[in-house]
C-alpha cells in the first residue's frame, strides 16, 4: 500500500476543494469552478486577494517575462520596462486543502488561509491572456541561476520605485507607538501593525530582534531596550521586482522598506544609539556568479575574433565563433552598433537617445566549460559578460571603471 493511500485511510490526508477562477488586473475575481460550501468559497476568494494586482501585477508579470529571457533588447530605463505589455486577465487553478491538526505537509507556493488554522491554498496553474487571445503560461526554468542570469543582464533591475512617504515609528517596551510625521489615517492601522512586527510582537521577540540587530546570537547577553525607533519608506512599485531588496510589506499599492540608517534603540528611553548598518550581501544567497574560470575573447567590428588557442578544441571554437557573431552582431554594421550601444548605455547608465562614439572592439569573458556540460545549462548570453571596450582598436577601457574620455564627451553632448 502506498504512503499516500495509507495516510488517507488513517485520516491524515487533507480534505481538498478544487477551484478555478479568473482575475482581472484590479484583482476582481470571476468564479469558474468553486466548492459548494460558502465558507470554502470565501476562504478561497479572500486568500486569492493576497496575489498582486494593479501596479504590483504589472511588476510581477514584467519580472517573470524578463526572467524567462524573452526581451530582445537590454532594459535600461523605466520606459524600457513599461514597453512590455501586461495582460489584463489571469486564470488560477488550484485547491483549498484543509489538513488534520499536525499533519500539514508544506508545498512550494502555498498561500496560508487567514483565520483558518489548518487550511492552505495550493496554486497548480497560473496562466495569463490578453483580450480575445488564448491562455498562455511562462516556461518553468528549473535552473535558478538561469532566470537570475536573465534578470541580472538588465540594468533596469536596479531601478527603485518613487518614494511616496517616509515615516519614523517610536515604540516603547510597553507597546506605546507614535509616528513622525503622522501618517494618513487610512494607512495608520497598517503601519502600526507593520512596526510592531518589525520590532517584535512579544517581549521575547522584542529582545531577540534587538540582539540580532546588534550582531549577538543570545538575547540574554544584551540588555533589552526601553524604546525602539525605526524609519520606513513607502515607495511605488519598482519597474522590476528585486530578489535582493524585497519590500518588508505592502500597504495598499505601496511597497514598504525599512531604512537601515534610521534604526535606533534606547536603553533608558532618553539616550538613543544607532544600530550598526550591515553591508548588503550582493546576492550571496543566490550563488557566486563570479567564481567561474574564464578566458577572454576579443571580438572586432568586422567579425575577427581572438582568444587563447588552448582554451577550446576545434569544434568548440567553431561554435563559439557562431555564438559570438549572433550575440554581438559583428560583421553586420547595424547589429554591431545596436549591440555596442546597448553595452555602453547599460554599463554607464546613459540616456536612451544621444550620441555615442563608435566601438571598434570588445572583450568578453567566456567560461572555460561553456560547451562541456550543456544539459540544463544557462543560455549563451546568460553565461558570458563584457569586460573591456576599445574605440580605436588599441586603447582598452575597463567597463567597470569610470567613464572613458570618449564617452564623457558624448555624455556632455547629450546634456547640451
Amino acid at each position: 500500500m502506498g504512503d499516500a493511500k495509507r495516510r488517507k485511510q488513517l485520516g491524515l490526508m487533507p480534505t481538498v476543494y478544487p477551484f478555478e477562477v479568473e482575475m482581472d488586473r484590479d484583482g476582481t475575481l470571476t468564479e469558474v469552478v468553486m466548492p459548494e460550501g460558502e465558507a470554502q468559497r470565501q476562504q478561497i476568494a479572500t486568500t486569492l486577494r493576497q496575489l498582486p494586482s494593479g501596479a504590483q501585477w504589472d511588476q510581477f508579470y514584467r519580472t517573470d517575462y524578463v526572467s524567462a529571457g524573452l526581451p530582445e533588447e537590454r532594459l535600461i530605463t523605466r520606459e524600457d520596462v513599461e514597453k512590455i505589455a501586461v495582460p489584463p486577465r489571469r486564470r488560477l487553478v488550484g485547491e483549498l486543502a484543509t489538513w488534520p491538526a499536525g499533519n500539514h505537509r508544506t508545498e512550494p507556493g502555498e498561500l496560508k488561509v487567514a483565520d483558518a488554522e489548518h487550511a492552505w491554498l495550493r496554486l497548480r496553474s497560473q496562466q495569463h491572456a490578453f483580450e480575445n487571445q488564448p491562455w498562455q503560461q511562462f516556461p518553468e526554468l528549473e535552473n535558478t541561476e538561469e532566470w537570475l542570469g536573465y534578470l541580472f543582464q538588465h540594468p533596469a533591475l536596479q531601478l527603485e520605485g518613487e518614494v511616496a512617504g517616509r515615516y519614523s515609528a517610536e515604540q516603547s517596551a510597553d507597546g506605546q507607538l507614535s509616528w513622525t510625521p503622522e501618517p494618513p489615517q487610512e494607512q495608520r492601522a497598517a503601519l502600526d501593525d507593520l512596526a510592531r512586527r518589525w520590532h517584535g510582537e512579544t517581549p521575547d521577540d522584542w529582545a531577540a530582534i534587538h540582539a540580532e540587530r546588534l550582531g549577538e546570537e543570545d538575547s540574554a547577553s544584551v540588555s533589552a531596550p526601553q524604546s525602539l525607533r525605526s524609519a520606513f519608506e513607502l515607495r511605488r512599485p519598482s519597474p522590476l521586482r528585486s530578489f535582493l531588496a524585497a519590500p518588508f510589506d505592502l500597504i495598499g499599492s505601496l511597497e514598504v522598506f525599512p531604512d537601515a540608517a534610521g534604526q535606533a534603540y534606547s536603553l533608558d528611553g532618553q539616550t538613543w544609539q544607532d544600530y550598526p548598518v550591515s553591508e548588503p550581501d550582493d546576492g550571496e544567497d543566490f550563488g557566486d556568479f563570479t567564481d567561474v574560470e574564464t578566458f577572454s575573447a576579443t571580438v572586432w567590428e568586422g567579425g575577427r575574433m581572438e582568444w587563447p588557442v588552448e582554451s577550446l578544441d576545434a569544434d568548440a571554437a567553431q561554435r563559439l565563433t557562431a555564438d559570438l557573431l549572433a550575440y554581438t552582431g559583428a560583421d553586420d554594421p547595424a547589429a554591431w552598433t545596436s549591440y555596442t550601444g546597448g553595452v555602453l548605455k547599460s554599463f554607464y547608465e546613459l540616456e536612451e537617445d544621444g550620441p555615442l562614439p563608435h566601438v571598434q572592439a570588445i572583450k568578453i569573458s567566456v567560461p572555460n566549460d561553456l560547451y562541456e556540460d550543456e544539459e540544463g545549462s544557462d543560455s549563451f548570453e546568460a553565461q558570458v559578460i563584457e569586460d573591456e571596450i576599445s574605440f580605436d582598436g588599441e586603447l582598452w577601457h575597463d567597463l567597470y571603471e569610470d567613464l572613458p574620455d570618449e564617452l564623457s564627451d558624448a555624455a556632455l553632448q547629450e546634456q547640451e
